[in-house]
């Protein structure tokens, strides 16, 4: 009864009925794990072979770009959550993100060629998963739509908003003054008046290379959806 009840919390399978989901259980392997604090679930640029739902914990989420050389580290507990269903299919087939626990914390995973045999079976499935993906998609579309920012603050946030999995909640940012001026096409100088503003109201904290961002909804400028 427990993991009827833990399915029916999945996005995924949201609106089958009784039946239906003792049917799928019957067929399709649920890999429920239970994970210590400061397990890695998956690794970016690992391949996205499988749909994860994280049921339970505080998830940290680490966006790394070499190339631009900066980090993006921001933590969430909006659990259940599912990790990029984006990239179970299309041209990069890869987690986007490297996802861990801070705290103890659980999860159910489905191979992805046994999730397109629930999709091939049961319309509701299918819907389901399209949601999931237009949503993610949707919020992406949306914010490139946004005229930019003419004001520092506001580019800083647009910049982190980009980037970021939510608007809200504890967020890092490892990056050079230098790097972040030129990403959102302004001068070091304005860049760094705006972060030290920002200390001095008690919004972020700033050491060398590393903005601590305490709340990204406290942030001026920003827009929550």
């Amino acid at each position: 009864m427990q993991m009827f009840e833990k399915l029916q919390e999945l996005p995924l399978l949201m609106g089958l009925s009784k039946g239906e989901l003792m049917s799928i259980v019957e067929r399709v392997k649920f890999d429920f794990h239970k994970h210590a604090e400061g397990t890695t679930l998956v690794s970016q640029g690992e391949r996205c072979d499988r749909i994860v739902y994280v049921l339970s914990g505080t998830v940290c989420a680490d966006l790394q770009d070499a190339h631009r050389g900066f980090l993006l580290s921001e933590t969430t507990d909006g659990v259940p959550m599912v990790l990029e269903p984006q990239n179970l299919w299309g041209m990069k087939q890869r987690f986007a993100r490297t996802y861990s626990l801070e705290t103890e914390g659980s999860t159910c995973s489905i191979d992805k060629r046994q999730l397109s045999g629930l999709i091939s079976n049961y319309e509701l499935v299918k819907t389901n998963v399209l949601s999931l993906v237009c949503n993610k998609l949707q919020g992406v579309t949306s914010q490139l739509c946004e005229p930019w920012p003419d004001t520092t603050e506001g580019r800083i946030v647009r910049f982190i908003r980009n980037l970021a999995l939510t608007d809200t909640g504890h967020k890092v940012l490892h990056i050079k003054m230098q790097t972040l001026a030129e990403l959102t096409c302004d001068t070091r100088l304005n860049v760094s008046q705006a972060l030290n503003r920002w200390q001095r109201d008690g919004l972020v904290s700033i050491r060398r290379g590393v903005i601590e961002i305490y709340q990204f909804e406290d942030l001026p400028f920003t827009i929550c959806h």
